[in-house]
């Protein structure tokens, strides 16, 4: 398992959510074969039903409004992400053009058969990003194909490291949690620190 699909779980888990892996899909025959996207299914047994007006762009604050989802991964370890695209609209926009098709997103969102058994009921289809473009007109052009290939919200990797700073501190012990251990060392070594809050920052 990778270190960013264990990022994931950990984020949903330690926000209340109960986690399992949504199954594995296989590629859509055709001229084009698009790999699945790896995809847990997340379900907040505190809350009865999924709200309906929730914001597409999703931040923490936001998951006590989700009762379940399915949560497909577009990450740096299973596309064609780097680090080049992080300080270039550009290339971000080549990346989401390339890697987040409609037909590849579709196949992770399938839902297999232990959900229906699972009481998950209605369930949202939720994307992780590696990031959002910073050009609002370039943002919406995301949105629009994204919403359109059937994504009902979307979170930012960014987002999720800095909720999962802010819940570490290196005098706390974390039983069993292999992610909160690396950024607990990380804390104690000064090698990161607290994530700021910029009041102004979109």
């Amino acid at each position: 398992m990778s270190i960013e699909r264990k990022v994931i779980e950990a984020y949903f888990e330690s926000n209340g959510f109960l986690v399992r892996q949504a199954g594995e899909s296989q590629p859509e025959t055709g001229k084009k074969k698009f790999s699945p996207l790896p995809t847990i299914a997340v379900f907040n047994p505190t809350k009865s039903e999924n709200t309906e007006k929730l914001s597409f762009r999703i931040f923490t604050g936001d998951l006590s409004n989700i009762r379940s989802a399915l949560v497909s991964l577009l990450g740096w370890d299973n596309t064609t992400f780097s680090n080049d695209c992080l300080s270039s609209d550009t290339r971000l926009s080549k990346f989401f053009k390339n890697e987040a098709v409609s037909e590849r997103l579709s196949i992770g969102f399938q839902p297999s058969p232990f959900l229906a058994e699972s009481g998950m009921g209605d369930f949202l289809r939720l994307l992780i990003i590696p990031s959002f473009p910073r050009n609002e007109q370039k943002i919406k052009i995301l949105t629009d194909s994204l919403k359109s290939a059937g994504v009902d919200g979307v979170l930012t990797l960014r987002s999720i490291l800095e909720n999962l700073l802010r819940q570490t501190s290196p005098s706390h012990s974390f039983l069993n949690q292999g992610v909160f251990h690396m950024l607990k060392l990380l804390k104690a070594y000064d090698l990161v620190k607290e994530p700021q809050l910029d009041m102004f920052k979109d």
